[in-house]
Order: structure tokens, then sequence, then C-alpha cells
């Protein structure tokens, strides 16, 4: 039993009930607590954990899976375009053929307007980079778009390759069907819960009404997992319910070839504007030129609103040296992502050579400074397995076997705790990531123990049982 609390007891046993946690201790001392119908379960040696947390990920995405070709399975642009011919086939007459994951360092390049336009003739295309901040058009969905800034062009020609536009092209594109949207959603938390995790958090920014396909598979209970869902700026804090709660203000930067977008000064009136509103806020930031304008835009902001506010700095791809000190000085929480390190650290070394390589995807660096540090998945961008991540931020290796910045390795417990009282922190949830007397009964029970398993069997971490609020989850 570990109950990741500071001053925590691991144990033999918990008890539930009332979706509590009732006390933990010795198997014979937690007797006492049981009725005649009382559900005995026996780990059989597995440890039990508090119930993981993906503080960062795209729930609607992930529910959208099913009606999207999954381009990252493509080696060649030669492959993907044969797969949307065959795609293709199965859209209702002019439907719009939706694509994601597309990554160019797979691929070796991205396809172009023209390419998509002579293997799919009929449908509109839109192909969402991996990194959600950027999609590849048809040149039917190009003029069905229309003059928008962010469209790549040579020569005068568009690539097909549209820069920032993505809420745009949301609306263009349309919502799923209902029912797909609300099955996707049920799907996707059957997955969450079977690798263990019990809270996490929306990180596409969405207004209430925006939230009503999840709050419909709440309500009829096929979505067990709580949520909390980040807000845009300007939007107004709604009331929260036990499985529903609105999370931080979220300001996405956009870093493409004409600079960022918003431009810093804007960048800092959006961050005071959503702190003097009393918000958390969190800024989306990958490359160093973001995370500088982004730590200025905290910095200008009076003591009161900064400190003791948990303001969050998203992904922190990219952190040369001084910036975590100032990220520290800041009071700043940083939620990265340790698996990007296994899927996307081959191209990062192919990408990056010399100092730059000991910037990307802080860990070991930040906690030494004092900057409290969360784990997320990001997914779909790669797979929900907090697992993996947990893995990765020990080993820093890559899915070919290299390692990227070594330094930069945490250990067992310090990696364990990304997912469970660090990402609780980042949520202002502290009741979350820990198992406590008094505390919410979401627990997992998994084979091996984390704490004293090799790297790579976490990475495959089997989980027995997931509890939210003390009902089984996992298995259902």
């Amino acid at each position: 039993m570990l109950a990741l609390a500071p001053g925590g007891r691991n144990a033999s046993a918990v008890a539930v009930g009332g979706g509590r946690v009732l006390d933990i201790g010795p198997s014979a001392s937690l007797r006492r607590l049981a009725g005649s119908h009382t559900e005995r379960v026996d780990c059989r040696g597995a440890a039990v954990l508090p119930g993981l947390i993906d503080p960062h990920l795209h729930l609607l995405a992930l529910a959208g899976r099913s009606a999207h070709l999954d381009c990252s399975r493509f080696r060649s642009v030669r492959a993907l375009l044969a797969a949307l011919r065959t795609h293709a086939a199965s859209l209702p007459a002019g439907g719009w053929l939706r694509g994601e994951g597309l990554d160019e360092a797979r691929l070796g390049r991205l396809p172009t307007a023209a390419e998509l336009d002579a293997a799919v003739s009929d449908h509109p295309v839109r192909l969402r980079h991996r990194s959600r901040h950027a999609s590849v058009l048809s040149g039917r969905a190009l003029r069905l778009l229309g003059p928008e800034p962010g469209i790549e062009r040579r020569d005068g020609v568009a690539t097909g390759l549209v820069f920032g536009r993505e809420e745009r092209l949301r609306r263009l594109v349309g919502p799923l069907p209902a029912d797909m949207l609300a099955d996707g959603l049920a799907a996707a938390a059957r997955e969450l819960a079977a690798l263990g995790v019990t809270t996490v958090a929306d990180a596409t920014p969405r207004s209430r009404a925006a939230l009503a396909p999840l709050r419909g598979v709440i309500a009829e209970g096929r979505f067990p997992l709580r949520v909390y869902a980040m807000r845009r700026p300007g939007s107004r804090a709604w009331r929260g319910g036990e499985r529903l709660l609105p999370g931080p203000v979220k300001i996405l930067v956009e870093e493409g070839p004409h600079g960022l977008r918003p431009r810093p000064p804007a960048l800092a009136r959006r961050i005071a504007a959503a702190a003097a509103s009393g918000a958390q806020v969190a800024v989306h930031c990958v490359g160093a030129a973001t995370l500088v304008a982004a730590l200025a835009g905290f910095a200008a902001l009076p003591r009161a609103r900064r400190l003791g506010r948990r303001h969050r700095l998203e992904h922190v791809a990219e952190c040369p040296p001084a910036l975590v000190r100032r990220i520290a000085a800041l009071g700043l929480t940083v939620v990265t992502n340790p698996a990007f390190v296994h899927w996307r650290g081959d191209a990062y070394l192919r990408e990056t050579s010399g100092a730059g390589r000991a910037w990307l995807y802080r860990a070991q660096s930040l906690l030494a400074a004092g900057v409290p540090l969360a784990g997320a998945s990001d997914a779909p961008v790669v797979p929900p397995s907090p697992w993996v991540g947990i893995a990765a931020a020990r080993t820093r290796r890559t899915a070919e076997g290299r390692v990227l910045g070594a330094s930069e390795r945490l250990a067992a417990e310090a990696a364990l705790r990304l997912f469970t009282t660090g990402a609780a922190f980042a949520l202002g949830a502290d009741a979350l990531g820990r198992l406590v007397p008094g505390g919410p009964a979401d627990l997992v029970v998994v084979d091996p123990d984390p704490l004293r398993a090799p790297p790579d069997e976490v990475a495959g971490t089997r989980i027995r049982l997931t509890l939210i609020g003390g009902r089984r989850i996992w298995p259902a």
C-alpha cells in the first residue's frame, strides 16, 4: 500500500466505505470495520496506489479517434495517400475526410494539397498535425476555408499547410454525430480506467455549453472519471459537480513561421485579465520564445495574483538553464510530458544538437530548483498510458533505446508523484492523488510495484482493479 501523502502510512490493507477511505493499516486491525455485506479483495501481493491523474489531455479528440484516419501509422506519404483513397470510399458523399496524428518525421515530409486532391477528389480533406496546432488541407478544403492568415504559400501557391487556424477549421469541419461522440467518450473512459487513471483535465479550452456531450455521458453513468475542464480566456467560472469541475483558464500560444501568436504584449494582457478574474492560469509553452514571453507576463502580475495561485506552464519542451530559476522564483507549476521522451525522443535527437538537447522536457533540474512538477500524456498526441511516462521519467530512454538528457532522470518515487500528488497539486485538487483516511477512495491495484520494479516492467504495468469513489470501474 503506497499512501503517497506527506507523513502518510504505507500498510497492508485499506478500508473503503461511502466513497471514502475509512482507514489504512494492518489487515487484522481493519477487520473491525467490516460488516456482513463487506466485499473483501485479496490483492495477493500487488501494489495499491492512489488513482492516477492526467492533468493535460484532450478528451473529445480521444473520443473522436474512431472517426479519424490515424495518420501516425504510416511511414511514407505514398502509403498515407493510398490509405486516404481507401478511407474515402467509406464516407458519405461530400463528407469531410478527417485525419489525426500527421507527422512529417515519420513520413519524411508532409503531403501537399495537390497530392491530397489527386488521392481524394470527392471529399474535402483535413489532416491534423500531431501537435494539434496545424493542419494540412486538400485544395478543395482550402477553397472552403477561404482566405485566412496562416496558410503557407510557396511561389504564391498554397502548399496545404495551415498554421494556427484550428478553431476556425473545427467550425468548418463540424462536430461528430452526437451518438458517435458519446460512444467515443465512453470508450475513452474505459481505456483510461484500464490504465489506472481516475482523474483527467481536458486541456482543450471550451465553454460550458460545449461540454454538453461530456455532461450527457456523465449523467448516463458512462463516464465515471473525474474531469477538470479548462476554460477559455474571458470565460466565467461555472459551478462544478462531483464528476465535472471547472479547470484553469488556458491561454494557447501558437508558434508559427511569423513568430508568436498572440504577440508577447497581448499574451501578457491575457494573463493579467485571467489572473484578475481570480482564475488559475495555464499557458501553453512549447518553445523557449513562448516560455520567455509567458514568464514576462507572469512577472508583471501583482504578487497577490501570482503567489499561491498555482499558475501553470504546459509542456515546457525547451527550457534554457537560466529560465529554470526564473520559473521557480515566480512560483509557477510545470506540467511536463515525460512520455514524449519515449515516443518523440529519437526525432528530437535528430533535430537538435549540443547543449540544446539538455533543455528538452526537463524534470530533475526543475524539481531541484523547487518547481512543482506534474506529468501528463497530452493524449492523443501520444498514447494515454501514464506508465510509459513514469518509466520514461526514470530512464529518459527513447523508443530506439537512446538516452535524451540523462541528468534529468527522476527517482522512482518522484516519477510516480508526477501522476499522483504532483498532478493533484497542478489541478488544485489536493485531496486526490493520495490515500489517507477521510480522503476519496480513488485507488488502483497494480502489478508490479512501480517503486521496486525496473522501468521497463513499469511501462507495461498491469491494472488489476480501479476504484473511483469506492466504486469498481475496472474491470467493469
